[in-house]
């Protein structure tokens, strides 16, 4: 597997969108309705 997709889903995408969503609640005033999923992962490769 390639090490650059593992770094990007088990660690950028998770981190990092949790960050974005933290300051998008306070640059849009509002919280999302969902809860977002930050598991990029097929389920075959779990």
């Amino acid at each position: 597997m390639n090490p650059l997709k593992i770094f990007y889903e088990r660690l950028w995408v998770p981190i990092f969108g949790r960050m974005l969503m933290f300051f998008a609640k306070w640059i849009e005033g509002k919280r999302p309705e969902e809860k977002p999923t930050y598991d990029l992962r097929e389920k075959n490769d779990i």
